[in-house]
Parts: C-alpha cells; sequence; structure tokens
C-alpha cells in the first residue's frame, strides 16, 4: 500500500499539456532527466533519492504528444520530498491530486485559476511546500493508522489458525 499523489493540469474535465520547457529547465537545474523508465535519474543514471531513500516520483517521457503527468507512489511527505512535489508542480502547472482525499485536489502558485477547477470537489490553494505538507498531513497520518490497523489485524490473523 502506498500514500499516492498524481500530477496534472487540466481546465475542468479536460487534461491539458503541462509547460514542458519549465519541466526541462526544473529538470536541468537539479541535474535531472527523464529515464525511459519513466523514473527521474541524475547523470549517473541514480534514480532520485529524498533523504538518502530513493523515490518513486515518476514523469511521463518528454516527448510523448498525450499531455505530460507524473505520479509518487509511496509518497513520505518529508519535507525535502514536497519541496520538490511543490516547485516541480509550480512550474509545469500540475495540479495535485490525492487519490485518499481531503483535500483530494490542491492547487500549488495558483497555477489553475478557479474556473479552470470549478466542477471539482475538495480544491485547495497552497502557496508554499510547508501547506502542502500541512494540507496532506492528516490524510496521510489517517492513512498511516489505516495501513497500520491492517498489518496488525493481518500479523494476528496470519497467527490464528483457521476456525474447525
Amino acid at each position: 500500500m502506498g500514500f499516492s499523489l498524481y500530477f496534472m493540469r487540466i481546465e475542468n474535465d479536460k487534461g491539458l499539456d503541462a509547460d514542458r520547457d519549465a519541466v526541462v529547465a526544473f529538470l536541468d537545474q537539479r541535474g535531472l532527466r527523464v529515464h525511459p523508465s519513466s523514473q527521474l535519474v541524475d547523470s549517473q543514471d541514480q534514480a532520485l533519492k529524498f533523504d538518502g531513500v530513493y523515490t518513486e516520483l515518476t514523469l511521463d517521457p518528454l516527448d510523448q504528444s498525450e499531455p505530460l503527468t507524473g505520479c509518487i507512489h509511496h509518497a513520505t511527505l518529508s519535507a525535502a520530498e514536497c519541496a520538490f512535489i511543490y516547485d516541480l508542480c509550480a512550474a509545469a502547472g500540475f495540479l495535485i491530486v490525492s487519490p485518499q482525499g481531503n483535500p483530494t485536489y490542491l492547487v500549488p502558485n495558483r497555477n489553475h485559476a478557479p474556473d479552470d477547477v470549478s466542477v471539482l470537489e475538495g480544491v485547495v490553494w497552497i502557496d508554499s511546500a510547508e501547506e502542502l505538507k500541512q494540507a496532506l498531513s492528516g490524510g496521510f497520518d489517517a492513512f498511516r493508522r489505516f495501513v497500520e490497523q491492517v498489518r496488525s489485524v493481518g500479523g494476528r490473523a496470519a497467527e490464528t489458525p483457521p476456525p474447525r
């Protein structure tokens, strides 16, 4: 199980392309590129790390014809991870989608107009990486409690013989 976030640019129910030039500039400034596997890697083909741990943050190939999107599975919401995600999404024009909800849609740096997201419920406007972390933390904590509960139930179930 993982706490996932998705990145996309939209106008109501229509997907739009990200600012690819801004994405390239953002990645170049950090010495990164999109590997054919969609992972972000450095010049040595080492995957992106936050706080010494590899991330599962991916972006679509920059040369694809469809609108560019990205995601991160198993997000930790560390300060470094939130700063990277916020800055990437602000530059690209991405909206952040949290399928776990509460909130579901986060607009960084006011990069979508209110009319662009008027058909969505649960939209919040964030102006910093700290606000991103704060907005997601309640959902993340609830998700973490859920995972711990599932693991504890699964652990006990595995130790208990089946009924006869």
